[in-house]
């Protein structure tokens, strides 16, 4: 009997800013999740400088393309103070893990 390798999930890290001046360099990084297959993404922010709101619709945009294919997202290594910032949006589970 051969075991099957459990598919691992397909994992994203971000460095630099995502801001408006580097966010078309940053989705040519994304592009590669959205061709994956099933399981679910981790997005790592560990080494995100600054997150504006050009940044946080990649991060929108990323999780409904995603969802929309059964992928359900985590977002890893996100600053403490992004969460609150941007919970009015309605996008707070992006930072902290709950469903939207």
């Amino acid at each position: 009997m051969v075991k099957k390798a459990a598919p691992s999930s397909p994992k994203l890290s971000f460095e630099g800013d995502l801001d408006i001046f580097a966010i078309h360099q940053q989705w040519e990084l994304a592009l590669p999740l959205l061709t994956t297959g099933n399981g679910s993404a981790e997005v790592d922010l560990s080494s995100v400088g600054d997150l504006d709101l050009s940044g946080l619709q990649l991060l929108g945009a990323l999780d409904r393309d995603l969802r929309a294919k059964g992928m359900p997202v985590s977002v890893v290594g996100a600053k403490a103070e992004w969460a609150t910032r941007f919970a009015a949006l309605g996008l707070g589970h992006l930072f902290g893990g709950a469903q939207p």
